[in-house]
């Protein structure tokens, strides 16, 4: 059963090249301990412009939305 706190955040990536970007910005966080566990969901389009990232809590998401706004 899926936990209600769970968060799906969309980031604007611009490419393949923006996700690895983002991801290095989210590891880090998680490394900090500023956010849990993350994991990549679906791309919103066939240009790759914008990545579906889930979190463990809607806060987790919160965080790294804040956080990731220059990540990419």
């Amino acid at each position: 059963m899926p936990n209600s706190d769970e968060s799906v955040i969309t980031f604007p990536v611009g490419g393949i090249f923006g996700v690895a970007r983002l991801a290095t910005k989210l590891n880090e966080l998680l490394k900090r301990g500023e956010i849990g566990p993350w994991h990549v969901g679906h791309w919103i389009d066939f240009k790759h412009t914008a990545i579906r990232i889930n979190f463990l809590t809607t806060t987790d998401g919160e965080v790294a939305k804040r956080s990731c706004v220059d990540a990419y």
